[in-house]
């Protein structure tokens, strides 16, 4: 009979060799959710970790008004040093460096004002890359260098990353002194002839 299922299903299985078994069948269900699991735990711990940023980047964005002009150079100046240095210093040394790099970018626009300000913006820069344990080691301690050229090199990057951000800090505070200018400068209304003639 054309339209039996059991036909259609016995020559289906016949196919394809032997029946599956009610054990290898339970054994691939729980495979395939064992796979659907770490999968969501996987990808719960990206959401959370991207959830995360985005909600730093705003507070900072909102507390630190120049946050947003450091921000992608933190992130290229973490890349650079991890490239450069993480085969030839310690992990302690390299998020040093970071930190110190951070110290200088941030130093011409709050190192004239409150030392606990300062500190909390780099902390905040700091903490975009580093989790909380390095950042604070970072920030608080001075591990012993392993090459003697740590210190010098600390130096250059302090010294060349200020200079950075006084070149960011002119830069924003030249294209808000443009715009004031083109708000300034622009008529109030129109003039019609109305009003030349009144």
């Amino acid at each position: 009979m054309p339209g039996d299922p059991r036909r259609s299903c016995a020559t289906a299985c016949g196919t394809c060799g032997k029946a599956a078994t009610p054990a290898t069948e339970r054994a691939k269900n729980r495979n395939f959710l064992k796979k659907i699991r770490n999968f969501l735990k996987y990808a719960s711990a990206k959401i959370r970790a991207w959830s995360q940023t985005v909600t730093n980047r705003c507070c900072m964005d909102i507390q630190f008004p120049e946050f947003e002009i450091f921000a992608p150079k933190v992130e290229a100046a973490w890349s650079a040093l991890q490239q450069r240095y993480a085969n030839r210093l310690t992990e302690a040394e390299l998020d040093y460096l970071f930190a110190c790099l951070v110290l200088g970018l941030t130093s011409p626009a709050y190192g004239e004002g409150k030392p606990s300000l300062h500190f909390d913006v780099c902390r905040a820069l700091v903490a975009m890359k580093l989790p909380p344990d390095r950042a604070d080691a970072a920030l608080h301690s001075v591990p012993a260098p392993t090459e003697p050229w740590v210190e010098s090199l600390r130096e250059q990057l302090e010294s060349q990353s200020a200079r950075m951000g006084q070149t960011l800090l002119d830069m924003r505070n030249f294209n808000d002194d443009a715009a004031a200018d083109a708000v300034s400068g622009a008529p109030s209304r129109p003039v019609n002839s109305e009003d030349k003639a009144a």
